[in-house]
């Protein structure tokens, strides 16, 4: 049994090892080849890998791990940068996520044929985008800074949004409440218990690793994180919140500190991160090379959802929430851009493994859409998003 986990694990960082290579060499994101490797080595090819979604370590990946990422993708972002785009990025975050859940889930309720509670959780598990695909693409890049951390946290920021709707939804179906009154309070509830604690976590583990007096664990600041994040998932689930949201925004205000007053020594902060997104690119192969997905035999109409979701959904989305917002004043060619760049990723593909646990209504129906959907927007958004932002004139010249 021990040499079997051993194996596993040696073999999915492999699989990781080799796919970061492909990618440097092609040019192609990631994760297109993660997902290759994963259907190769998973039990409808190769047989190598098989974890059963609700398994103990699955679980863990989908849970702990994922809030790993969530946590980096925080601790990423500058609040200073983000507020002049303040009114879209919130209204993409939140009002953007029940948008897009509500036109993909309508879709999918009517092409599969099933009551509306249940497609709108289909489409509350695709409504988040995916920083993991989009922070090594436009992070760093030409794109033009507005565009580039818009659309990055965005991912950020609609990852736990999408997951406490999601999960607020399976909580409704299983518990037998067929209405959509129940968890629309439910998503409320969720998210206001999520944001207190996430924020209160950001607080204490602010000051606990700063260069002040309080920074009593600042030579341990990544242990500390790990411990936080754990403890503070942990007791968000308990007390009917979101883990995901807690650990995204303890790592937002950690990240931007400086507004608290504090501050972290250069080497305590440069350990920190480099932990942080060691474990989120461990995380991140693992979800991926993970054998979760099998396209199965509805594969038209699951493509019939996703086509709604990034052709009808994401542009009404981004009408919604970014043409009200006159101070950033979008430019049609940025307004553009925003519409297509909506990839599916690590959290959709988080979420099929928890609700598989869960014992969700058409689990292998959810698992075939999200597996299509993570295809479809890698492929067809993903790898030409530089050269449409080239077309578009939003690179910045050097």
């Amino acid at each position: 049994m021990t040499r079997d986990v051993i194996l596993t694990l040696s073999l999915l960082l492999v699989a990781g090892l080799f796919a970061r290579l492909l990618a440097t060499l092609l040019h192609i994101p990631e994760i297109v080849f993660l997902l290759g490797i994963g259907a190769l080595l998973g039990p409808s090819a190769l047989e190598v890998i098989d974890v059963p979604l609700d398994s103990l370590p699955a679980q863990l990946v989908f849970t702990l791990g994922v809030s790993t990422i969530l946590f980096y993708g925080g601790l990423n972002l500058s609040l200073e940068i983000l507020r002049k785009v303040w009114l879209s990025l919130g209204l993409l975050a939140v009002v953007g996520v029940i948008v897009t859940a509500v036109i993909t889930g309508a879709a999918a309720a009517l092409v599969f044929s099933l009551p509306f509670e249940q497609g709108l959780l289909i489409g509350a598990v695709l409504s988040p985008t995916d920083p993991a695909i989009l922070i090594p693409l436009f992070i760093g890049s030409r794109l033009r800074a507005k565009v580039a951390q818009t659309v990055v946290a965005e991912s950020a920021f609609n990852d736990p949004t999408g997951a406490v709707l999601a999960l607020a939804i399976a909580g409704a179906l299983l518990s037998g409440k067929n209405s959509v009154t129940g968890p629309a309070g439910d998503f409320v509830g969720q998210l206001a218990l999520s944001t207190a604690g996430g924020v209160l976590a950001g607080i204490v583990l602010s000051a606990a690793i700063s260069s002040r007096r309080t920074g009593i664990w600042r030579e341990s600041s990544a242990i500390a994180v790990l411990a936080v994040v754990a403890m503070s998932y942990v007791s968000l689930d308990f007390a009917g919140g979101s883990g995901y949201l807690g650990a995204f925004l303890a790592g937002l205000i950690v990240g931007n500190m400086k507004m608290l007053g504090l501050s972290m020594h250069d080497e305590h902060k440069r350990d920190l991160v480099i932990t942080t997104r060691s474990l989120a690119d461990i995380v991140t192969i693992f979800v991926f090379v993970l054998p979760f997905h099998a396209l199965g035999e509805e594969i038209l109409p699951a493509l019939a959802v996703v086509a709604v979701l990034l052709l009808v959904a994401r542009p009404i989305t981004v009408a919604i929430c970014c043409l009200p917002d006159r101070r950033s004043r979008w430019s049609r060619a940025e307004l553009a851009f925003v519409c297509w760049t909506r990839e599916t990723g690590v959290v959709p593909a988080a979420l099929v493994g928890v609700l598989a646990a869960l014992a969700v209504p058409n689990g292998d129906l959810l698992a075939s859409v999200v597996a299509l959907a993570i295809l479809v927007t890698l492929t067809v958004q993903a790898i030409p998003a530089p050269w449409l932002a080239r077309r578009l004139g939003l690179l910045e010249v050097d």
